[in-house]
């Protein structure tokens, strides 16, 4: 099968993942043909493939015409990792105007004469182009990304379908009320116990499964969300990743919903890290994305 991996606009962190394959890496390579592959090969052209794999966003001119190039020669896409998925952090700067990113980022009086145009706003790469599957993770972890590549490689695609990471987690619960909302920062969570009855902002109940959830059983790290909304968040519009881990942290913390809301400095980073550019979320109301974003044609 012939084989394209391409790289948008991103941290190359999906591409790391496919170096880390190890002895999988070799057999890949030896029995199909991997034709565009940044890391490993010097070609700068996108040739016809069966399969491309296409990491990273949309965030500029650049980024939409060769993403149009890769379907116009593709006969089937994935969208690799969080920001071509949904959008990723990258989708944090739909906060702000273009303008405004540049003037936080450069100096005034920076000039950008004949550097690719922006986009007004960063969106999932099925917004620009047809995608035929979908493998998330910021990166996707290791074992999935083989895993996935056996299915595709085989000629099947796997669904979009799943639960959530509290479905992997191996943890218990614990006596409430307990102190909250808080952050590890306020001090390390009890390994082996729910974090979110803990009063941590743990996004597990809402985030998309097949990390193994790795970070909560394991390390007592509170879930950020990387592997992006759970089938259930996308699909049933009665479900609001903010009201909804509000409302946990309330019964876990005892305390008023509207207390545990003040109580967050950013909620659209908390909530909505890695999904903020996701259309889906930004339709459904009330809830959503829409009271974070910038409004276009405002002036700041």
């Amino acid at each position: 099968m012939r084989v394209a991996i391409v790289s948008l606009s991103s941290c190359l962190g999906c591409q790391m993942v496919f170096l880390s394959l190890e002895e999988y890496l070799f057999t890949l390579i030896n029995e199909n043909n991997v034709i565009h592959a940044p890391f490993i090969m010097d070609s700068k052209e996108q040739p016809e493939a069966e399969l491309v794999l296409v990491e990273g966003a949309v965030r500029n001119g650049d980024d939409y015409r060769k993403a149009k190039a890769v379907r116009e020669k593709a006969e089937r896409v994935v969208a690799m990792g969080t920001c071509a998925c949904h959008g990723g952090v990258q989708g944090l700067a739909n906060t702000f105007s273009a303008e405004r990113l540049m003037r936080r980022r450069y100096e005034a009086g920076a000039s950008f004469d004949g550097e690719p145009q922006l986009i007004d706003r960063l969106l999932p790469l099925d917004s620009y182009i047809g995608v035929d599957a979908y493998l998330p993770g910021c990166p996707p972890p290791l074992g999935l990304f083989r895993t996935f590549l056996e299915f595709a490689l085989a000629g099947t695609l796997p669904s979009r379908e799943g639960s959530s990471v509290c479905s992997e987690c191996d943890v218990s619960g614990i006596p409430l009320p307990q102190p909250g909302p808080r952050r590890t920062t306020a001090g390390a969570p009890q390994a082996g116990k729910c974090l979110l009855e803990q009063g941590y902002l743990c996004m597990g109940p809402l985030t998309r499964d097949g990390c193994g959830a790795n970070c909560v059983s394991e390390l007592a790290i509170p879930c950020s969300g990387c592997r992006g909304p759970s089938n259930d968040v996308l699909c049933r519009g009665a479900v609001d990743p903010q009201g909804e881990t509000i409302r946990r942290l309330a019964r876990a913390t005892g305390k008023n919903p509207r207390e545990v809301q003040e109580a967050i400095a950013d909620p659209a980073h908390a909530f909505f890290r890695y999904c903020l550019a996701e259309p889906l979320l930004r339709r459904r109301r009330p809830g959503g994305t829409a009271p974070y974003m910038y409004r276009l044609g405002e002036r700041e």
